[in-house]
């Protein structure tokens, strides 16, 4: 039953991409001391369970949905959700060029902010994906021109004045 146990963790390690969900939680570093994201099967009941713990590197290991705050569990939400999306292919096995975010930041204080925005910037260069970013966020929204400007990176930043109505947005000039 063990080498059962060890080969299904293996295959879920592999499923839901761990190592890079681990990579880009560390990039945004939301926990002082819960550092390393964990799929855990469990055949302990009547019905099977996965659960997503994190771990604090030397025997710790806790339900983020219990302990963590708002800010704390969105960006393991995030975590997960890019590494899907990095790795998500067409119904013809083609890769995904293109990951629509909608309001990524939410409850997030300023360090963590700042850290996304880093985290998704990278993306687009290290993976060559182009991000599609929605935001109520007007702070946010300025942060993004000026970490990932157009004239270095050649971003689009738009504005809807109203329903159906697109205003594009000028360089923020400092």
């Amino acid at each position: 039953m063990r080498n059962h146990l060890e080969n299904l963790e293996v295959l879920i390690n592999n499923f839901f991409f761990e190592d890079l969900i681990n990579a880009i939680y560390k990039n945004i570093d939301p926990h002082p001391s819960f550092k390393k994201v964990e799929f855990k099967v469990s055949f302990e009941r009547d019905k099977p369970s996965l659960n997503i713990l994190v771990s604090d590197g030397v025997g710790g290991m806790i339900s983020p949905i219990l302990y963590f705050s708002a800010a704390q569990t969105n960006i393991l939400s995030l975590s997960v959700f890019l590494a899907n999306a990095l790795h998500a292919k067409d119904d013809k096995e083609n890769s995904i060029d293109v990951i629509l975010i909608d309001d990524p930041i939410q409850s997030m204080d300023s360090i963590n902010i700042l850290s996304t925005i880093d985290l998704l910037r990278s993306i687009c260069l290290k993976f060559g994906k182009q991000l599609i970013i929605s935001t109520h966020d007007e702070n946010f929204f300025g942060l993004l021109q000026r970490k990932i400007p157009s004239d270095i990176f050649g971003s689009k930043f738009l504005q809807l004045k109203k329903f159906g109505v697109v205003a594009s947005v000028g360089p923020i000039l400092n």
